[in-house]
């Protein structure tokens, strides 16, 4: 890429995963999982299709005045269409895919295909599947990996709000 979208990227990730800026880039961030998703964002797809797509949310950032809470709407615009190809729709399916598994889809098969329209995927690292969305979803962890103290799971689990933020 020739200019650093890193601010877009993570706005329009805000957008496309429903979860907060702090979550996908948090302040205090030693693992910076959002630089190995945009690396994998612009190397996994043709023609500089990444770089299209920020230019184009950035675009529509602006024109909408730069407003936080606004990525939503933005990534809305974006997937029902406005100024996005179908191409660039795919690329932006496939990044909500890789935030929430931590891997990038190698393979979209559709429903009337002979896997009954299951998805392929290639995770890109270690860091990258523990840091899965998905698992906030659950409310749990990743195996092979926890932050919580042995026992943990006698407790009531906390409400889902404390794993959809950047948990400690």
């Amino acid at each position: 890429m020739v200019f650093d979208y890193m601010d877009y990227f993570v706005s329009m990730s805000v957008g496309l995963t429903g979860f907060s800026r702090d979550a996908i880039a948090p302040q205090l961030d030693t693992i910076n999982i959002k630089a190995e998703y945009l690396q994998a964002f612009d190397d996994n797809l043709p023609n500089g299709t990444a770089e299209q797509i920020l230019i184009q949310y950035k675009k529509l950032f602006e024109a909408g005045g730069s407003k936080p809470g606004s990525e939503e709407q933005i990534v809305g615009q974006m997937l029902g269409g406005t100024g996005t190809n179908a191409a660039q729709i795919l690329a932006m399916r496939q990044l909500i895919f890789l935030w929430y598994a931590g891997a990038w889809p190698t393979v979209l098969a559709d429903a009337g295909s002979p896997t009954g329209g299951q998805t392929f995927s290639t995770v890109l690292s270690a860091d990258s599947y523990t840091q899965g969305l998905v698992w906030r979803v659950m409310q749990s962890h990743p195996m092979g990996r926890t932050t919580y103290n042995y026992g943990y799971w006698a407790n009531d689990p906390p409400p889902l709000s404390a794993y959809l933020e950047n948990p400690v």
